[in-house]
């Protein structure tokens, strides 16, 4: 068996930690470009274009059985008895997601998803200024509004009931009126309308961090 001289061991180390540092940095890298393809989807969604997904490309049937809306699938919920009832009670959340972030994998924000909702709570340990960009003038304006318009657009086609019409609600921390201590969706009503939020407010909360922190 051939032995190793010290230099070469230490060779080994130096290499070993380049790759792992490499493995680590392009990690980010595709975070990075998952959240930016989801950004731009987003938009594309807004101007009314078909994002990649739906072009079928593999020339192959399209079918909805993942699109199932989990506002209907929610539903079923009721009738099990750990589901709760009554005013002032919650119903079972569906769903939890994490949001951190990229450089240090730092929990930012959660966002819990339930029958009636999705709230999105920032991290204890982070002040989301609601005046930083691009808060208001894309997720607010443009993504939760943009959804709200085309609610009302159905809303006047006969194709969907004003009470089932998407609404939001930013809740200040208390005595401090610019800090954000949560976000209130109701009528999401299905899948594409969660991971578009979820996937939005990552990419948002981040650029946030990025402008406070300079």
């Amino acid at each position: 068996m051939v032995g190793y001289s010290d230099d070469d061991i230490k060779n080994a180390a130096e290499i070993r930690e380049w790759l792992t540092k490499l493995i680590f940095e392009k990690q980010n890298e595709i975070e990075r470009i998952k959240i930016t393809l989801s950004l731009i989807d987003s938009v594309l969604k807004q101007g009314s274009f078909k994002t990649a997904a739906n072009l079928n490309l593999n020339k192959k049937p399209f079918t909805d059985e993942k699109s199932t809306s989990i506002y209907d699938e929610s539903k079923k919920e009721t009738n099990n008895p750990s589901f709760k009832k009554g005013n002032g009670e919650s119903s079972q959340l569906l769903e939890t997601r994490q949001i951190k972030r990229m450089k240090d994998n730092t929990l930012i924000a959660q966002v819990e998803v339930s029958k009636e909702k999705i709230e999105i709570i920032p991290s204890e340990s982070f002040s989301f200024n609601m005046d930083t960009p691009p808060f208001k003038s894309f997720f607010i304006n443009r993504i939760l509004e943009g959804m709200k318009n085309k609610d009302i657009d159905k809303v006047k086609q006969g194709q969907l009931s004003e009470l089932d019409v998407i609404s939001f609600n930013t809740i200040q921390k208390e005595n401090n009126d610019n800090i954000l201590k949560k976000i209130e969706i109701k009528n999401y009503r299905d899948k594409d309308r969660i991971n578009e939020i979820f996937n939005t407010v990552a990419w948002v909360f981040t650029r946030m961090l990025e402008k406070s922190e300079k």
